[in-house]
């Protein structure tokens, strides 16, 4: 697999699609080794409508930050391409794959395993996949933002993310 350039795109609505499961794991398979844990997270992996952006999460044990970045630009993922980026403890890296003669955009998150983010990132994805109304609601919010003419991914993100903090908010009350 070669990791290509990853150029920021506009926003945009794509239904979801089986593919991105298949994407994913081919993904995970390339990233993975004895000492990092690769996860599927986000709106591709919770079977939800959007960018069609694969989000990972590489998940690092305690003091492997810098063995998982350098992992990650050994394999040609990039720097985040932002205004307002992740920032370096906590960093996002980013690249382009053809899969299947398809082009996916992928965005991978770089936390330590079972800190408090990875654990919200596991309850958000298991309420959305058990939660077919909640999907639903998502996804009306996200094409309300498109049709309100906001393209720019950090705009719709922002716009986006009340919708998300909500779930988050929910699903932590239940565990608690």
């Amino acid at each position: 697999m070669k990791i290509l350039k990853y150029e920021k795109i506009k926003a945009r609505f794509l239904p979801w699609s089986e593919v991105y499961l298949s994407v994913a794991q081919t993904l995970i398979a390339f990233i993975r080794t004895p000492a990092l844990d690769v996860i599927h997270i986000g709106s591709t992996s919770a079977k939800i409508g959007g960018k069609g952006i694969i989000d990972l999460s590489v998940l690092y044990e305690d003091g492997d930050l810098d063995l998982a970045v350098g992992h990650l630009k050994a394999l040609g993922f990039q720097d985040q391409i932002s205004a307002k980026p992740f920032p370096p403890e906590r960093p996002r890296k980013d690249g382009t794959i053809f899969y299947e003669g398809e082009k996916y955009f992928v965005h991978v998150h770089v936390i330590k395993k079972e800190c408090e983010e990875h654990q919200k990132q596991m309850l958000y994805k298991e309420y959305m996949l058990a939660n077919p109304h909640a999907r639903k609601a998502y996804e009306q919010t996200k094409q309300s933002i498109l049709a309100n003419g906001i393209t720019e991914q950090e705009a719709y993100g922002a716009l986006k993310s009340p919708f998300v903090k909500s779930i988050l908010n929910q699903t932590t009350l239940r565990e608690g």
